[in-house]
């Protein structure tokens, strides 16, 4: 059993009672300092000169995902460590994603659970080499898009994946918490990530710490309402490991882009959401259309923008 386990009755009996402070974030996650709003990068281009700004402007963590059919590679490996080694050079600790990015080699159920058992094996590797600089590892990222579904089939095969890879780290204690599995709609009634999680929480009670999802576009009543949901219905706290708004005119531009994320910020506060990750430090020039590549803080070529700005004056006011 994960010692985070041991300390999550009492946090979340403070939660229930809407009482849950940073203190209690951090006994849910004991590497994450006293503030809990981290940004996201990506390890390509992550530098130890950007985690020193992201620490100067308040933020507390960095995310980045990892591909854990990448990982045999060497060069990848170096991107790895590189990403981490940067982040450590600022007292960043991280929130690691890891997914695969290739089609699962499995169709049936008992293939599909022996590759959550090798997937496991990879998460179990990573929590060896960088264990002490984690915040959590967060399994998968949005499972219920299809584009981030190798198999392209949630609702049958998610399951048995899922349970491969929690059987596996329930089987020997964890150096870092687990989260998951970064939905890209947090759970709710009848929903297909519903089910799933009801079935691998009563399973596999110990597999995670906190369940994360992406709430873009919602309220901050109904993000509330999803963490009483999921309170409710499977006995974890909820946390955003994704959450962003791009620069475009219809959202106000750089200028509305600033305003939306200020109060973002405020709301989470406000709610007490245990852990909060932004979409994201700089602007993606690879990004696929213009919406995708203006979610930064920062231009592509690390220029601030207004939010850049508003942000650091809002987290270094605490």
């Amino acid at each position: 059993m994960k010692p985070t386990h041991f300390q999550r009755a009492g946090a979340l009996t403070l939660m229930l009672l809407g009482a849950t402070t940073q203190a209690q974030a951090s006994e849910l996650f004991p590497n994450l300092p006293t503030r809990t709003i981290g940004v996201q990068v990506k390890i390509q281009s992550f530098t130890a000169a950007d985690a020193e700004q992201i620490k100067a402007a308040g933020f507390s963590f960095v995310r980045f995902g990892v591909w854990s059919d990448s990982l045999s590679a060497r060069t990848y490996q170096q991107q790895v460590s590189n990403a981490f080694a940067a982040a450590k050079s600022a007292g960043l600790p991280v929130l690691l994603t890891v997914r695969a990015i290739k089609a699962l080699p499995a169709t049936t159920p008992a293939e599909l659970t022996s590759a959550g058992e090798t997937f496991a094996k990879a998460v179990n590797g990573l929590q060896q080499s960088y264990s002490a600089q984690l915040v959590a590892i967060e399994l998968w990222n949005e499972p219920d898009l299809e584009t981030y579904w190798p198999t392209r089939n949630f609702s049958t095969t998610f399951v048995p994946f899922m349970s491969g890879v929690c059987k596996t780290l329930q089987a020997q204690p964890q150096l870092t918490p687990v989260v998951g599995f970064g939905f890209a709609r947090p759970p709710s009634a009848g929903s297909a990530s519903t089910v799933a999680l009801s079935r691998i929480v009563s399973d596999y009670p110990q597999c995670l710490d906190a369940v994360s999802y992406h709430p873009y576009g919602m309220t901050a009543t109904q993000i509330s309402n999803a963490q009483t949901f999921i309170q409710q219905n499977f006995n974890l706290p909820g946390v955003i490991s994704e959450w962003g708004v791009s620069a475009l005119a219809s959202n106000g531009g750089a200028e509305g882009q600033a305003s939306k994320i200020n109060a973002f910020i405020a709301d989470v506060k406000r709610l007490n959401i245990p852990l909060t990750s932004i979409y994201e430090w700089r602007n993606s020039a690879s990004g696929s259309n213009e919406r995708e590549q203006n979610f930064g803080l920062l231009t592509s070529d690390g220029q601030p923008k207004p939010a850049r700005l508003s942000v650091e004056a809002l987290l270094n006011a605490e």
